[in-house]
């Protein structure tokens, strides 16, 4: 389990809303979750990338914008929602290849971290990234 702690900018994200999952491995390797980014991929054809954004809301719940990045509310396709991610201080995770699923390597490493007291989660918003060739890093929100 390794990782590196990095602030990241502000950043705008445009896609489809899949309500109420919870935060993991679990949901995001969900056939619905795999739907969603294929849905995305199929309208941005030249992004490089899908990511899938974890917001929580007032009522504790998460709510997932599977999506890709936009420059502003102006570039958000119709029908689709948008979401803006604050500056912010995050734990970055990659594949170590201990698992053979890449989405499922990153959170377990997460999941172990947290365990151990090495990074404490903040519960904001938290971003998965996916590239076409099915690189993933995950972006999960920390108090310093």
């Amino acid at each position: 389990m390794s990782f590196r702690v990095t602030a990241r900018s502000a950043e705008l994200f445009s896609g489809l809303v899949a309500p109420r999952v919870e935060a993991g491995a679990e949901s995001s390797g969900s056939e619905w979750m795999r739907f969603l980014r294929d849905r995305v991929r199929e309208k941005h054809i030249g992004a490089n990338q899908v990511s899938t954004v974890y917001v929580p809301d007032p009522h504790g719940t998460v709510n997932a914008v599977v999506a890709v990045s936009v420059d502003s509310p102006a570039d958000v396709d119709a029908g689709d929602v948008f979401v803006s991610i604050p500056t912010g201080v995050f734990a970055v995770f990659m594949p170590s290849g201990s698992l053979a699923d890449p989405i499922e390597d990153v959170w377990a490493q997460v999941d172990d971290c947290v365990a151990s007291g090495a990074i404490f989660r903040a519960y904001k918003e938290e971003v998965e990234v996916v590239t076409k060739s099915g690189e993933v890093e995950l972006f999960i929100s920390i108090v310093l």
